[in-house]
């Protein structure tokens, strides 16, 4: 099964999970009978925050791989080493994009003036935002580990 689908069940997954737990863990307001509100539906920042992690695991252990290969002789500029190096740029880059521009951009363009969410278009798009950041550190980190 292909990294990108299984991290895409697993976010459904948690999602789903969180809303369940959101559901019975609060009283619902007077009037009521569903306790959530549009905000609960923001996943983004999960996401993204997964991402990072993945992102810190994938460098801790390309940079390990990378010394293995160093160790070994096979490292260099004709070796693994230098097609790593893309690799962990690539998600350097999404990484400064998700956790610095990101919050930001959503800030800007998804929130009002009074801090409320502007509509359902509107978390559905800052969820997928988080989903392409979360995606792409995945993959790129699952193909540092296939060369």
């Amino acid at each position: 099964m292909p990294a990108w689908l299984i991290t895409l069940i697993l976010l459904a997954t948690v999602a789903a999970m969180q809303i369940i737990m959101k559901v019975m863990s609060r009283e619902p307001p007077p009037g009521k009978k569903i306790p959530l509100a549009i905000e609960d539906a923001l996943f983004w920042v999960d996401w993204v925050v997964t991402a990072a992690v993945a992102l810190s695991l994938s460098l801790l252990s390309s940079s390990k791989h990378i010394g293995q290969q160093v160790a070994a002789g096979a490292g260099g500029a004709s070796g693994g080493v230098a097609d790593d190096t893309d690799k962990v740029i690539g998600l350097l880059f999404v990484f400064g994009v998700g956790m610095l521009l990101l919050p930001l951009l959503i800030r800007y363009f998804c929130y009002d003036g009074t801090g409320k969410i502007k509509g359902w278009p509107y978390v559905i798009l800052a969820n997928a935002a988080g989903v392409t950041i979360l995606l792409v550190a995945v993959t790129t980190g699952v193909d540092i580990y296939g060369s």
